[in-house]
């Protein structure tokens, strides 16, 4: 199978090693699904076969709970990489 490698920084290695954690996915997977929705547009569609990709969220919570969850992964990652928080979604 073929490879692909990209240079980042450490703090953009850690930021996605972090959001591929909160969805449940390795690094190698989670840079793969993000490149082929992007390029085949599909985040904007449906989600198709191998390339649903979101963040993990346990069963039987509320949708406020669901919000600060995924709000909380998305900050995570913006604060590792100095970037400012999001107050919403």
């Amino acid at each position: 199978m073929p490879t692909i490698s990209a240079k980042i920084s450490k703090k953009e290695l850690d930021a996605i090693t972090e959001h591929a954690n909160a969805c449940g996915e390795t690094v190698s997977n989670l840079i793969r699904k993000c490149v082929i929705r992007h390029a085949t547009f599909m985040d904007g569609f449906n989600e198709e076969g191998d390339y649903k990709l979101g963040i993990s969220i346990p069963d039987n919570v509320s949708g406020e709970e669901e919000s600060m969850i995924v709000l909380g992964s998305i900050n995570k990652a913006r604060r590792i990489l100095g970037l400012q928080e999001q107050d919403r979604l």
